[in-house]
């Protein structure tokens, strides 16, 4: 008993060392604690007035409140002005704030409520966890909730309210979402003009065009008709001194990007992208995850509604034509535009393969005995390859063909020596047709466009072309008329708008008659009167003519194509790359008389206008040595000589890349493939 008492008289004599360090144990220590150095942290979502005056408010109370408590050390303002809270991403201010923390250069933050802090639930919690886990630890001080997240008990709450924030970001997304759907359904566009080439904003919002800006678009327009491509129409922009909307050297996918805007055509698609997640802000292009909404005649075009539609087709045509039957976008030579050719005989198609042939008498450094090795044992040889065209149905169906593989076999083996594609028995079950080289269809193409361009330059409306495309042309329409509302209309609009011309006319010097004789003045006020009636009438026909005659009709499409075609064929250059005059092969009427010069005298192996091909060439149909090509305006086309071989341009010239001219020697050289080399030692196979 006396020890215990003893115990107890000792224990009251105990020293309490207070603490020294701040823990997350202990709550209210922001209200407790001296000499605590505190920052603030301010933030407003948006620059409207009112929200900048919410700012400067919250920077001056912070400020003042701090810096007013002398227990208090004001370790600065932290500030994001016009910023969600969703994301920590562009919050320079916070994440400046958050850095200074770590690093310890405060012991608490204080800021308006959790919503100003972050509206984001994961943001929120990883900060306070983060910056709790310091040494010592720093605090977050929420006025509003009246959390201190040094106090344990604080967690659990500061959870709860932080995601009740990050909803009421959720709806006021939703909310802002609905309202641009709203303005949407209503024709309201939130378009930055001053980010897009060809218009200006007005003072009352209007679309105005810019007239230096719409020539750059109208050029892209123009040359894409004519058969240029996006990466061609840039650079020659950028040799022309233009620059994009933002002063940037022009790209392909910039003019990529000008052909496919609907703007241009007066129109408006609206809601293109985007916000699928309200946190992150990121926004992405609309793939029918939400609606749009596509206003016609919207504003004043800049590229006519025929012209729109034509490059568009073109476009969706050249990507068609690019990618293979899965949808997958093929590479080089596989994606020819010969894969509408059909067979004359059997109407199947044609289809694309490739061959090669042997060169005898041929080395070059590759081969052992240039680099100093004995070729004994080794048999070596070159190569060549070359792509061809034939008919599905050559050999037979896919069964009969299994079975003559082997001759098959063979008989490829004696077309690859020989060089020159010959006529299979058709008592194997096959098509009789013939193996063509694409070299030749390629050439034949050329030659035809050429023989067309002489024509049309020399005759003009009395060229063979012409005088086809109007027959064509008024036969389609007299069709089209029968059977089209927009066309009988049309034809009826005419002849009502040259009647109200002559009856107004006649009004107009009735009533200059009845002013000059004196009338009684309500009679020259009924010819004013009626005058205007039929001015207003006159108005509105006028009007709807108008609509109609922009509206894309197969005719007017026909007559868009041909016109089109007609300038590629003027624009075919009539110099090769070495700028020397093209020798047309076939145009004996243009061929100069020989000279003794080789090179002067040989016929050019012309450079095959791909782009021509693909936008005006719907089909063509091989039987023997002709080609008869279907067209997008209507006028049958045909080109002759596919049935030559690669042996039958030996002796042509062609230009490299680089404006070398060059005398074709070899079949090899023809379709300007690289020669191979193989070598592998005797009696192994």
């Amino acid at each position: 008993m006396r020890s215990m008492n003893q115990t107890t008289s000792d224990l009251s004599h105990v020293e309490i060392i207070p603490a020294t360090k701040r823990s997350v144990q202990n709550g209210g220590q922001l209200k407790e604690r001296k000499h605590l150095r505190v920052a603030a942290y301010c933030r407003v979502s948006t620059d409207e007035d009112n929200q900048q005056n919410s700012y400067a408010m919250q920077k001056a109370f912070y400020t003042k409140m701090i810096q007013d408590k002398p227990e208090w050390i004001f370790a600065g303002i932290y500030a994001d002005e016009a910023i969600s809270g969703t994301s920590r991403a562009r919050r320079v201010q916070f994440n400046c704030m958050i850095e200074d923390a770590l690093a310890g250069k405060m012991d608490y933050i204080v800021t308006k409520s959790i919503s100003r802090f972050a509206r984001n639930t994961v943001d929120t919690l990883n900060c306070v966890r983060q910056l709790r886990q310091q040494n010592p630890p720093v605090g977050i001080f929420f006025e509003k909730e009246n959390i201190d997240t040094l106090d344990a008990k604080g967690e659990l709450i500061l959870t709860v309210l932080s995601a009740l924030a990050q909803e009421e970001s959720r709806s006021i997304s939703e909310n802002i979402r609905w309202s641009f759907q709203k303005n949407f359904r209503e024709g309201k566009q939130y378009i930055n003009l001053s980010r897009m080439l060809g218009y200006d904003e007005g003072k009352d919002g209007e679309w105005i065009v810019n007239p230096e800006q719409a020539s750059i678009v109208r050029y892209i327009f123009s040359r894409y008709q004519y058969s240029a491509n996006a990466s061609e129409i840039a650079r020659e922009l950028n040799d022309m001194g233009k620059t994009t909307v933002n002063g940037n050297p022009w790209r392909g996918s910039s003019v990529s990007d000008i052909l496919r805007n609907e703007k241009y055509v007066g129109d408006l698609e609206m809601q293109k992208t985007i916000t699928k997640n309200f946190l992150t802000h990121r926004s992405t292009r609309n793939k029918g995850e939400a609606p749009k909404y596509y206003v016609v005649n919207h504003h004043k075009a800049i590229i006519d509604r025929l012209t729109w539609e034509k490059v568009q087709t073109m476009l969706r045509e050249r990507e068609a034509g690019a990618k293979g039957s899965e949808g997958k976008r093929k590479k080089g030579p596989k994606a020819s535009p010969f894969t509408n050719l059909r067979c004359g005989e059997c109407g199947s198609a044609f289809f694309r393969l490739t061959y090669s042939s042997q060169i005898a008498d041929y080395t070059d450094e590759r081969c052992l005995a240039s680099q100093g090795i004995d070729p004994e044992g080794y048999r070596e040889y070159y190569s060549y390859a070359y792509p061809i065209w034939r008919c599905k149905q050559k050999y037979g169906k896919k069964g009969e063909r299994r079975k003559e593989s082997d001759a098959e076999k063979a008989d490829r083996t004696e077309k690859s020596k020989a060089n020159a594609p010959k006529e299979r028995d058709a008592s194997t079950g096959g098509c009789s047709s013939e193996i063509i080289h694409e070299a030749a269809i390629e050439q034949s193409f050329m030659e035809m466009l050429y023989r067309l361009k002489h024509d049309y330059v020399e005759n003009r409306e009395n060229s063979e072309l012409v005088k086809k495309f109007q027959a064509v042309y008024e036969q389609t329409y007299q069709k089209r008329k029968e059977s089209d509302y927009s066309l009988q209309r049309l034809e009826r609009l005419n002849t009502q708008i040259q009647e109200l011309e002559e009856q107004y006319q006649k009004t107009i010097e009735k009533q200059v008659l009845a002013i000059q004789e004196g009338a009684d003045s309500s009679e020259t006020e009924i010819y004013g009167k009626l005058a205007a009636e039929i001015r207003q009438r006159l108005a509105e026909k006028a009007e709807e003519k108008r609509q109609l005659e922009t509206e894309p009709t197969v005719p007017a499409l026909m007559k868009q194509n041909f016109e089109f075609f007609l300038n590629c064929l003027e624009e075919l250059s009539d110099v090769n790359r070495a700028g020397l005059p093209l020798n047309i092969w076939g145009e004996s009427a243009h061929q100069p008389e020989s000279s003794g010069d080789e090179l002067a005298d040989a016929p050019d192996f012309l450079e095959f206008a791909t782009a021509i091909y693909t936008d005006f060439f719907v089909r063509g149909v091989v039987l023997g040595d002709v080609v008869r090509f279907e067209t997008n305006f209507g006028v049958g086309l045909v080109g002759t000589g596919v049935r030559r071989s690669l042996r039958d341009f030996v002796g042509f010239r062609r230009c490299t890349v680089e404006g070398k001219v060059e005398v074709l020697r070899r079949t090899w050289q023809v379709n300007g493939k690289k020669v191979q080399y193989r070598r592998k030692e005797v009696g192994r196979k």
